[in-house]
């Protein structure tokens, strides 16, 4: 019993720490208030983490779990084309940067990361979005082919991940309550449109490098 309510209350404090880390970063998130709102004491934050710091880092890989549980970027199935994988990251990306719910925990993490970059920022590059950053690479070189310069694979990567980057690095923006307000269109057209764009840009360079 004594296992089991402590496993309960590690997992409440971190579900907390997501929330508030997400809403409010980690400059402006507290000790104090992660352990008010999971009804635990300071002292059981720093038994079960360690410190604010160790939180953190275990906030981000939590985070980065259940946004990949709820929206993964890998197509389970096999024999699907690289086209098909590239519309599958697209969307799952999207619906994280747009979820309400946990699944959206990282990606506003992630945004108040880059806005203001703390001891984290090497671990998030190194363990986080290597990750997807492999899947992209895998993917975007799949569809341009062997006789494509590495270096244009990197450039058509990365132009691909920040269209959609864009509409979470703005988040910011659009919470301090732009004027006019900004008026999205929904998730599933905004991937599909980023979709259809990236492959017809691809499209081009592998038709370019056939000359």
């Amino acid at each position: 019993m004594g296992v089991a309510k402590e496993q309960k209350t590690r997992g409440r404090l971190l579900q907390v720490a997501m929330a508030l880390f997400a809403e409010r970063g980690f400059e402006k998130t507290t000790m104090a208030a992660i352990s008010e709102q999971a009804e635990a004491n300071i002292a059981a934050v720093n038994y079960h983490f360690g410190d604010k710091q160790a939180l953190y880092l275990a906030a981000l890989r939590a985070a980065f779990a259940q946004a990949n549980a709820s929206f993964p970027v890998v197509l389970a199935e096999e024999g699907v084309s690289p086209e098909q994988r590239l519309r599958h990251y697209i969307a799952a990306l999207i619906s994280q940067i747009f979820s309400a719910a946990d699944a959206g925990y990282l990606c506003r993490m992630l945004a108040k990361e880059f806005a203001e970059p703390t001891f984290a920022i090497d671990m998030i590059f190194s363990e986080l979005i290597s990750q997807n950053q492999a899947q992209m690479w895998n993917i975007v070189s799949s569809i341009l082919g062997p006789k494509v310069p590495e270096q244009q694979v990197h450039l058509a990567m990365v132009s691909v991940v920040a269209q959609f980057q864009f509409y979470n690095f703005t988040r910011l923006i659009r919470e301090m309550g732009a004027t006019p307000e900004l008026c999205l269109p929904n998730p599933e057209t905004i991937a599909e449109h980023i979709y259809q764009f990236s492959l017809a840009g691809l499209m081009g360079m592998l038709e370019a490098n056939k000359q």
